[in-house]
């Protein structure tokens, strides 16, 4: 059922507004809203619940809703507005005012595959039957916007913002459905996304889709899963970065399991640039501590940096002309181990994505989501996290070496999701999920379940982001717990959705 009836094409504005167009925030997965002005260190303890609004979004699994995007100036029946759309894990989009609250589309993706729809959720919690991928948007400025989604059946739709209808016919991305994709990129006209765990037999690959003469294309061999939940980074280089989980190691045959990679895009054509291979890769892999985040990328002193972990709790700082050094195993800098004393492959070390930011003061800030408690001490910190919480890290210069040196951790947190930063202030959801996986009181895996009652409800959190002081949190205000579903803010606006459907916004009058 779609709720707008008339045929209105929204155009590109440069409205000024802030906005969220990709997931986390632009193309290098920086998470840092640039363009807040309403939410400050001053304001954030004026926030309150603007309004929620339940949907009739079907879970799967444990997937509800991805990251929302938020896109100001849309033509709609009722004038002007900034609109939120969330894609559900049914195939369903929604278009959501974010000043009321009101439904102004709704949106079933058609199934396009010539392949049958299977019934039921899938595979439990790892490979299930849900869109795992968060949209991206046209940027502003450009002669018509549109929303990307790419649905479960691996077709990727182009929808008008204004309306929810399909302006061009679905392009088949992947070549098979119920790939887990992860979150869409969009980068001089083309779409990239990065596939999760080989699910129904999907190659875990960098795929593209060119929007000008609508070719699909991707990279080759297949690797280890590619999890970062925030898909691939785009670096003002336009190279083009993931991280690989478990799986073969096999130079001549192209497969680089437990890897930072990047690629280089060129007449719809994808091709290895360098990469980053951790020394201890073959006991990582054994010990199921895959690299599973996406890099963060950023500028520093004329180059392009990136910081890249994953569960083994240690970071990796690289330069994106030399991932890895000469040797393709000797990044800028290799972390001690930060987190995850316990070699805890489930419910510690680093997951999804991060967030970097740089204060007036010129430097340069990395933040990242951890599991469980830190193995190193940091010179602010606000008591004991078993279940983890969100650390900062500065970049900085040692013995003319670049470093990345702990600034502060939070207060505990049961699973955060990846930060973001804004006018000062980090913005966290501790998601409330379950994600233990090992089942070792009756043996095997825990079932979604399981995880699910397992679950308690979200928090929202704001810190300040040089001291990691608290400064803002929701309380019981969030019902549901979440799933890698992350927040939007933007327009003193933070938004996001929960596993049972509901979509709350929080924010300043």
């Amino acid at each position: 059922m779609v709720f707008v009836l008339c045929c209105a094409t929204a155009l590109g504005q440069a409205t000024g507004a802030a906005e969220w167009p990709t997931g986390s925030f632009d193309q290098q997965r920086d998470g840092w809203q640039r363009d807040e002005t309403k939410l400050s260190v001053d304001t954030v303890k004026n926030i309150r619940l603007l309004w929620k609004l339940k949907t009739d979004n079907k879970p799967m699994g444990m997937q509800s809703f991805r990251e929302p995007v938020i896109v100001a100036g849309i033509s709609t029946p009722g004038g002007m507005k900034t609109l939120a759309f969330f894609a559900g894990s049914s195939d369903t989009v929604y278009a959501i005012d974010a000043d009321a609250g009101k439904l102004i589309w709704r949106k079933d993706l058609k199934w396009s595959s010539d392949k049958p729809q299977e019934p039921g959720e899938g595979g439990g919690f790892i490979c299930n039957n849900a869109l795992t991928a968060t949209p991206v948007v046209t940027p502003a400025g450009a002669a018509q916007r549109f929303v990307y989604v790419l649905a479960n059946d691996g077709y990727l739709h182009t929808l008008d913002p204004g309306t929810g209808d399909e302006t061009d016919p679905p392009i088949q991305m992947l070549p098979g459905v119920y790939g887990k994709a992860y979150g869409l990129n969009l980068v001089n006209n083309v779409v990239y996304t990065v596939s999760g765990q080989a699910c129904h037999g999907v190659p875990n690959e960098l795929y593209a889709v060119d929007l000008a003469n609508k070719k699909a294309f991707s990279s080759a061999p297949g690797q280890g899963g590619i999890f970062g939940t925030a898909g691939p980074a785009v670096g003002n280089d336009g190279t083009i970065s993931f991280e690989t989980g478990d799986g073969p190691y096999d130079i001549a045959a192209g497969k680089l399991s437990t890897t930072v990679q990047g690629y280089t895009s060129s007449n719809d054509t994808l091709t290895l640039k360098d990469y980053y291979t951790p020394t201890n890769h073959a006991w990582l892999t054994k010990r199921d501590l895959d690299m599973n985040t996406t890099p963060v990328v950023f500028p520093y002193e004329g180059r392009d940096l990136l910081v890249g972990s994953g569960k083994e709790g240690r970071y990796f700082l690289m330069d994106s002309k030399s991932m890895g050094g000469a040797d393709h195993r000797t990044p800028l800098y290799r972390s001690p181990l930060v987190s995850n004393k316990n070699v805890n492959f489930q419910t510690e070390g680093s997951w999804g994505s991060f967030a970097s930011w740089q204060g007036k003061d010129g430097t340069r800030w990395v933040l990242a989501p951890i599991g469980g408690p830190v193995a190193v001490e940091f010179p602010v910190s606000y008591g004991p996290t078993p279940n983890g919480g969100v650390i900062a890290l500065k970049v900085t210069e040692t013995g003319g070496k670049t470093e990345l040196t702990p600034a502060w951790l939070s207060r505990d947190m049961m699973t955060a999701e990846p930060p973001v930063v804004a006018n000062g202030v980090v913005f966290v959801l501790a998601a409330g999920e379950f994600t233990g996986q090992a089942n070792d009181e009756d043996g095997g895996l825990y079932s979604a379940e399981d995880r699910i009652k397992h679950s308690i409800p979200a928090k929202l959190y704001a810190l300040d982001a040089t001291t990691g002081k608290e400064l803002y949190s929701s309380g019981e205000q969030i019902e549901s717990f979440l799933h890698q579903a992350g927040i939007a803010v933007a327009g003193g606006r933070i938004i996001f959705g929960t596993f049972d459907g509901t979509i709350y916004c929080f924010g300043l009058e």
